[in-house]
């Protein structure tokens, strides 16, 4: 069974941490999967298989890719990184590295790559390319400052745009893709800076009217006792629901599919007669009344110690 190195500061690694959960897998799959010379056999299929999903080069993010060097006229992919991390620079005179040697060296791949040179590379050649990555960081950072003071004060063109919708903005459209490389503004097509900014505006406004509405007529409707359901009665034939939530409310009676109201039905509540049990049910749910005989609010009064529908019915006669 064949044992390798890997490196496990990959996971601090920020395009490591960039890449999608697929993305990780594969690049996972192939470190272990290619052969002692670094050299996949590129059998989609199976990674696929292992992974659990569609997966191809095209697919790959730029940083993937840029680690894979393409073997012409054989279906397979040769990563420099792996041999560099496994064995440091390659020697003839070490046992275990002549068959890497020989693989290479079949597949042409010994000219042209750097960690195969007979001397070591020194620690100012590490600098360099440390140096090398640093320019690269900090020409995003400068682009990222540059598209930010820009869309400033292009904003200050803008009629009726806050300090905090421009933020908002300038966060949005300076996020990072996958490898870190380009800002979400540097992959459009186009890209003016004025007319997404009217838009946004008009977006951000268009939003706050859509959740203002629910939020109002959340308050309006009061919370049974358990603070688990919300009052709320039909306006068209006055039956009494419990709403669980705003959308609920948004949504409307169960019933007639009409609007709720946060009051008792006015049918119910206006000179109310009640003269048997289904009219005193017909109240307590807020419904129609038959009508006919009783005051049903004198009735009340008159026999205080009644409470609820149970306890009212047995007072009728």
């Amino acid at each position: 069974m064949a044992k390798r190195f890997i490196d496990t500061k990959i996971w601090d690694k920020a395009w490591f941490r960039k890449l999608t959960t697929k993305n990780k897998l594969l690049w996972i799959y192939i470190l272990t999967k290619c052969d002692h010379a670094g050299i996949w056999d590129a059998d989609w299929e199976a990674a696929e298989f292992f992974i659990g999903e569609t997966v191809s080069f095209n697919d790959l993010p730029e940083i993937i890719q840029d680690k894979m060097n393409y073997i012409q006229g054989e279906d397979q992919y040769y990563i420099p990184s792996f041999i560099e991390f496994q064995y440091g620079v390659l020697k003839e005179n070490s046992k275990p590295h002549l068959s890497v040697i020989k693989r290479l060296n079949d597949k042409g791949l010994l000219k042209g790559i750097d960690t195969l040179k007979s001397k070591n590379i020194t620690p100012k050649d590490k600098d360099k390319n440390k140096d090398k990555d640093k320019v690269k960081e900090k020409d995003k950072k400068i682009r990222e400052q540059e598209f930010k003071n820009k869309t400033l004060f292009i904003g200050l063109e803008v009629n009726d745009i806050s300090e905090k919708q421009v933020d908002n903005f300038i966060d949005y459209w300076t996020e990072s893709n996958e490898n870190g490389k380009k800002m979400r503004f540097e992959m459009q097509k186009t890209f003016d800076i004025k007319r997404r900014l009217v838009k946004w505006k008009d977006n951000d406004k268009e939003w706050s009217i859509k959740k203002n509405p629910i939020k109002k007529i959340e308050s309006e409707f009061a919370k049974v006792k358990s603070g688990m359901f919300y009052k709320a009665w039909c306006s068209k034939c006055g039956k009494k629901e419990m709403p669980s939530n705003k959308f609920d409310i948004q949504r409307g009676s169960s019933c007639c599919a009409v609007e709720y109201t946060n009051k008792p039905f006015q049918k119910a509540v206006d000179n109310i007669i009640a003269t048997n049990k289904e009219d005193i049910i017909a109240y307590e749910e807020g419904t129609d009344y038959k009508g006919g005989g009783v005051d049903f609010e004198s009735f009340k009064k008159q026999n205080p110690k009644a409470r609820g529908m149970n306890h009212l019915s047995k007072y009728l006669k």
